[in-house]
């Protein structure tokens, strides 16, 4: 029988949850199937890590083998030609991590190097700023490659540099920043033998363990295993629905056996729980109809419903552009020149690779006209991606400041409980509010928020776009979705007006 390996990614499982680990290896059908966005990050994390490669010109990849130990032997091997390595593999006793880079060092700057010399080990990572799961990531790898024979002289992190502006070809010496964290990851490396070996003993058991539902499950990301473990809650007015709950009271309460909202008692609820629990009791809305008529009060014809999808990608994909900047690649606009015509609709899906935003820019500063109020759903995201792209292309920089104040953040009557139904479940999200209060639904979209929106426009733009087939389905479900957020405005306007009278 085959050794069984912890790898890197599997002991930070163990150390957010041994259910998670024990499951990953046993009974891997219970995990949720990886959605658009994760194989999103997976393929921007694998061109992040060759930009991150360019610095090291000679340096050698490494293919990797699917069998650990055949790989131990070709990465073992490698060593000797002291050239920086890329996705070197070792194991020692039963940990087997991937290097991101090795980078040989001088074995007169550091002596008693051994049989394989001295390293630097560095791990890319495609985020702005340094996380606390990264040192333990880096403490599993460097016990590893020590255990393996390999010195380390240094740990490094080496992660984007936010405020690079790209302009030309990515340049990876100012995409990247770097710094060392040994003195930290030197402190963790004692204690990864014995949570190793704590691991495989939890692997080889025949049952999971029972672990509690906390925090942990959606820190530092959310825990594949949710749908699993949560399934003990109500299927409605769970407690995990109330308005800004604070996890925990949320999680004490659970401890004391209350597990609907229903049952939490009022002198532990205030201001818009104490609306929501009262909502969901019932079984009817809240209405404050003052305030959604001083609401609508605001509002001056034409209207214009607007909606942005934008890309937010590690790797800067436009000249004039930062990493993680959001970048409109698409809209949708319903203008509604007063109450009883009907609207008019405009649209733009970005074609390919060219920056949309000049044209983006460019179509809107014709449709929105001069007067009228320009709605949105979170208006502060739309009023941001115009701010921003009219900052790259300053001719739009005065029209930008002329608009600003014409914003209508239709998300303020939801936020501000207005109106609050109890088929929102707690969420004043568009997503919650547009099937609670019209029932109009998202259900059955290939593409039914922002977040798989941009993923999938990423994919058949720049990873895929070769797929003809794939990439007409994808643009066409785009078309849908963001109609669907721009129309669905209009319908729930409509109803604050009738819930108003």
């Amino acid at each position: 029988m085959s050794p069984v390996f912890l790898s890197k990614s599997k002991y930070l499982d163990g150390l957010k949850c041994p259910k998670l680990l024990w499951t990953g290896y046993n009974h891997k059908a219970a995990l949720a199937a990886k959605d658009s966005l994760l194989k999103f990050r997976f393929e921007e994390g694998k061109r992040l890590g060759e930009f991150a490669q360019r610095l090291f010109p000679n340096g050698l990849l490494l293919k990797r083998d699917e069998n650990p130990e055949k790989h131990n032997q070709q990465s073992l091997a490698a060593l000797s030609h002291r050239q920086p390595l890329f996705e070197a593999g070792f194991i020692y006793k039963q940990a087997y991590a991937l290097a991101d880079i090795l980078v040989p060092v001088e074995n007169d700057a550091c002596p008693d190097t051994g049989r394989y010399g001295a390293w630097d080990l560095i791990e890319v990572k495609s985020a702005a700023n340094l996380r606390r799961e990264y040192y333990s990531d880096l403490a599993f790898q460097k016990y590893t490659y020590t255990g393996a024979g390999l010195k380390i002289r240094s740990s490094y992190i080496m992660y984007i540099h936010n405020q690079y502006q790209r302009n030309g070809e990515i340049e990876a010496e100012k995409l990247f920043q770097k710094v060392e964290v040994s003195e930290r990851i030197d402190a963790l490396v004692p204690k990864i033998e014995d949570e190793i070996k704590q691991m495989l003993t939890l692997i080889a058991g025949r049952e999971g363990p029972e672990v509690k539902v906390g925090a942990q499950c959606s820190a530092p990301y959310d825990c594949p295993l949710q749908d699993v473990c949560w399934s003990f809650l109500p299927d409605e007015d769970h407690i995990f629905i109330l308005h800004r709950g604070r996890e925990p009271h949320l999680f004490d309460l659970m401890e004391r056996g209350i597990l609907k909202v229903l049952d939490i008692p009022e002198e532990e609820l205030e201001g818009k729980q104490l609306i929501q629990v009262h909502s969901h009791r019932s079984g009817t809305a809240h209405i404050d109809k003052e305030a959604i008529r001083e609401f609508i009060s605001k509002l001056k014809y034409p209207l214009y419903f607007l909606d942005f999808e934008a890309l937010t990608a590690a790797l800067p994909p436009y000249d004039k552009t930062r990493p993680f900047e959001e970048i409109p690649f698409q809209y949708s606009l319903y203008c509604k020149e007063s109450e009883d015509k009907e609207p008019i609709h405009y649209s733009y899906l970005a074609p390919g690779e060219v920056d949309p935003r000049p044209e983006i820019l460019k179509q809107l500063s014709d449709y929105l006209g001069e007067t009228g109020s320009i709605i949105a759903y979170y208006a502060p995201f739309e009023i941001k991606v115009i701010r921003k792209a009219s900052e790259a292309y300053p001719q739009f920089e005065n029209w930008f400041k002329k608009i600003e104040s014409r914003f209508v953040d239709l998300y303020e009557p939801f936020q501000k409980f207005f109106l609050y139904y109890p088929a929102q479940a707690g969420s004043t999200s568009l997503k919650s509010v547009l099937p609670a209060v019209t029932g109009s639904t998202y259900q059955g979209m290939e593409i039914a928020d922002g977040l798989m929106a941009a993923a999938s426009y990423y994919n058949v733009t720049f990873v895929n776009k070769e797929v003809q087939v794939e990439r007409q389905r994808v643009r066409s479900a785009l078309e849908k979705y963001c109609d669907l957020d721009t129309r669905g405005m209009m319908e729930i306007l409509e109803v604050l007006r009738q819930e108003s009278r």
